[in-house]
């Protein structure tokens, strides 16, 4: 007899999705979380309310499994992925009674529109379904930020006039400027950028999200070559705006299969990154635990620190902490950096980092490095500047500044942890300011 109860205390804080499974090992429903543990114990917790199909759902559960992922953009393609292969029992029964949601792109038109639909049609060769989702919300929210990335026409009636969002740049080139074309080179041209933009969308859609961003970057990289700046500059935009969107997560087709596969890809994001830091570093031996740290204040208002930790390249929840700042006027950075650093390392019983991440540049940097030295300990330390996320450090007490391609993947690992640092803390931030706010 499975013991659900431990099986949900062992499972992680990290995001991922969830399966339930009956007495006779089938899937019944696959589910998203941002928090494997917390989210799973909810519908095991007594006194919790529950809907009639959940309790329903609940008392056929005798078994469950997961698979971790690293952003909750992962988990919600990687459900998508699982319903349509094993159709659940209780994911066919949505909210409202109303069918699942996908997003059809149709391949087989010369422009193809991408639309909602809640009943696919059987799957053709020239066509192609995302989903199912489980809320129109969902997948619009998801179209929106692909958008600001890839851009497409929304525009239904296509009248030969380019439509609004052409303006903005979310549109381009539009497909209803293009249908009343003349028919040549011109147009054909265009209809194969649209299409190409279109294909690009699908891939994302398909969770094969690194390959698109390498391809914007090889196509930014030829019209800079060819003197095309404005052109170069739309396409690094894009580039950033699928960053923002994607937060640098691995493929989620990887979480379909064997767990080594997502630890290699952990294992070679950290060979990448102690290949550039030995450098700067020659005695520098293991990658095993990376801290990084990171300050958030409104006008120097209510500022705190985070630090977030890293263990085998996989965020540790459990060894977070929060600090907030005592006795700096104003918004002072690199002495809220200096001062966390040395708090965190009058900790003699917190295991000292073999790399510490600073979200900033130099002057970060040197905040944080100043406060190592009073520590009299040694770690080596960097910082990612967000601006073109370049990493700043010392090497032979020169201050030297790494612009690396956006794809390689000591970069994909920094700007995890670094991401995730900015949002524990913003979020502690807020709940102090609120508390301020309560108390005045």
């Amino acid at each position: 007899m499975v013991d659900i109860q431990k099986k949900v205390s062992e499972l992680p804080t990290t995001p991922g999705v969830y399966l339930y499974k009956d007495a006779s090992d089938t899937i019944i429903y696959v589910g998203k979380a941002v928090n494997l543990r917390r989210r799973v114990k909810q519908y095991f917790e007594k006194g919790h309310t529950l809907s009639p199909k959940t309790e329903q759902l609940v008392s056929t559960i005798a078994d469950l499994d997961h698979k971790d992922t690293v952003t909750e953009f992962d988990a919600l393609l990687l459900e998508s992925n699982l319903i349509r292969t094993y159709q659940p029992k209780y994911n066919m029964i949505a909210k409202d009674d109303k069918s699942p949601i996908y997003i059809h792109v149709s391949l087989e038109d010369n422009l193809p529109r991408i639309q909602l639909t809640r009943k696919p049609k059987s799957p053709e060769k020239h066509t192609f379904y995302a989903g199912p989702f489980q809320s129109t919300r969902v997948a619009k929210s998801i179209l929106r930020s692909i958008r600001r990335c890839i851009p497409y026409c929304t525009q239904k009636q296509r009248t030969g006039k380019p439509c609004f969002y052409t303006h903005i740049n979310l549109c381009s080139p539009c497909p209803s400027e293009i249908v009343k074309m003349p028919e040549g080179q011109p147009k054909q041209l265009l209809i194969q950028q649209y299409r190409k933009n279109i294909f690009k969308i699908k891939r994302i859609l398909e969770g094969n999200i690194l390959p698109v961003a390498n391809d914007l970057e090889q196509e930014m990289n030829e019209e800079a070559k060819n003197n095309h700046f404005e052109q170069a500059a739309q396409l690094r935009d894009r580039i950033i705006a699928l960053q923002q969107l994607l937060l640098t997560h691995f493929d989620p087709s990887l979480y379909l299969d064997d767990a080594v596969t997502i630890g290699e890809t952990v294992e070679q994001e950290l060979k990448d990154l102690r290949s550039i830091l030995i450098t700067a570093y020659p005695t520098m031996q293991q990658l095993q635990k990376i801290e990084c740290v990171d300050i958030s204040n409104n006008a120097g208002t209510d500022p705190v620190g985070s630090l977030v930790v890293m263990e085998h390249g996989i965020i540790d929840r459990s060894q977070y902490r929060r600090f907030a700042i005592r006795d700096i006027v104003g918004s002072n950075d690199t002495a809220m950096i200096n001062q966390v650093v040395e708090r965190r390392l009058k900790h003699k019983e917190w295991s000292l980092p073999d790399l510490l991440v600073i979200d900033g540049g130099k002057g970060q940097v040197k905040a944080a490095e100043q406060a190592i030295k009073r520590s009299a300990v040694s770690i080596p330390i960097i910082g990612l500047a967000k601006k073109y996320e370049s990493i700043v450090m010392p090497v032979d007490g020169i201050w030297k500044l790494l612009h690396l391609a956006s794809t390689r993947p000591a970069i994909q690992l920094l700007k995890r942890i670094r991401d995730e640092s900015h949002r524990f803390a913003i979020g502690y931030h807020r709940l102090k300011r609120a508390k301020t706010w309560n108390e005045s």
